[in-house]
């Protein structure tokens, strides 16, 4: 017999593509990578460099998004940074976390908090769906050609 998820626990699961497309070009995203795909990745991580009160303070995101993100977050098992936390002790915990992750799983991927065709929308709407992977293309067919 298969369970089914209830639909607040799927709901929960995953980021809207607006707020995730919001979170990616926050002030703090930057700290964790400069790609844009790289970001799309370590959400949670950039979510968690964000206060409350900084989330509240993007555009576009009201006290229900932010209520969102804290949702979202809690069933992953994360949270928004406290005002009193510095930036620096947030981003200490990402390596523990990560060592952790790989021990149990064996280097796993990060988890998906984003739908895959969320991911690529927001991708697609930050015009950076397939740069890389072009750059990558062009850069073999030359070596190709002049080998």
């Amino acid at each position: 017999m298969r369970k089914s998820v209830p639909v607040e626990q799927h709901i929960d699961s995953y980021l809207p593509e607006r707020i995730a497309t919001i979170l990616v070009r926050s002030q703090h995203a930057g700290l964790v990578s400069k790609e844009l795909s790289t970001r799309i990745n370590y959400l949670l991580e950039i979510a968690s460099l964000h206060t409350r009160n900084e989330l509240l303070g993007q555009p576009g995101l009201g006290r229900l998004s932010v209520q969102r993100v804290e949702k979202w977050m809690t069933f992953h098992g994360r949270r928004l940074r406290r005002s009193e936390e510095s930036l620096d002790s947030v981003i200490c915990r990402f390596g523990f976390r990560q060592a952790f992750i790989e021990e149990r799983a064996g280097r796993a991927a990060p988890a998906s908090v984003i739908s895959p065709e969320d991911r690529d929308k927001v991708l697609r709407g930050l015009g950076s769906y397939g740069t890389r992977d072009q750059q990558r293309s062009d850069r073999r067919m030359a070596m190709s050609q002049s080998g």
